[in-house]
């Protein structure tokens, strides 16, 4: 299956857990090949994990956000047997030059079950590319629990009545 035909289809199951500051558990976003560590986050973030299931699928999105500085993480994954299978990384740093996602263009079927960065994944646009979206939020908005709730229901296409505000600090829109 393409990253799209995860995104576009409706939703079923839709759960989000409780915003949190805490270590990041391995149980919350498993990746086997971690050896047991969870995904690399430090206690500067709040995340949360948001689960659904399209076309008779599984997923879980891991959406976090550094509490000092402007970074934000949404990472798209399927449950395979216990495990995660990473599709899409969408992300904004401080460091980096604006929106950018880590993905695939083709079938996710093949990608490597239980790792953050699968061989075969791009970065799209290309550091050295023109990015469209060079700001993490509009002028006079601030990043929190909602707003990045927002933000990555609308990433992964999960219906989601948004606070009227939050719509255009999001950069797609």
């Amino acid at each position: 299956m393409r990253v799209t035909g995860v995104i576009r289809p409706k939703k079923a199951n839709v759960a989000f857990s409780l915003w949190s500051d805490d270590k990041l558990k391995t149980k919350d976003f498993p990746l086997s090949k971690k050896r047991g560590k969870a995904y690399p986050l430090t206690r500067r973030y709040r995340w949360q994990t948001i689960s659904f299931t399209t076309k008779g699928r599984s997923y879980r999105v891991l959406v976090a956000y550094h509490t000092l500085v402007p970074e934000f993480i949404a990472t798209l994954g399927e449950e395979v047997g216990g495990d995660l299978r990473v599709l899409a990384r969408w992300e904004f740093h401080q460091t980096h030059g604006g929106w950018h996602v880590h993905t695939v263009c083709g079938d996710t079927d093949n990608l490597s079950v239980g790792i953050v960065k699968p061989s075969g994944t791009k970065r799209i646009p290309d550091p050295k590319s023109y990015h469209r979206h060079m700001k993490m939020l509009n002028d006079g908005h601030a990043m929190g629990d909602i707003v990045a709730t927002a933000i990555a229901c609308s990433l992964v296409g999960i219906d989601q009545q948004p606070d009227i505000f939050v719509i255009d600090a999001m950069p797609w829109a």
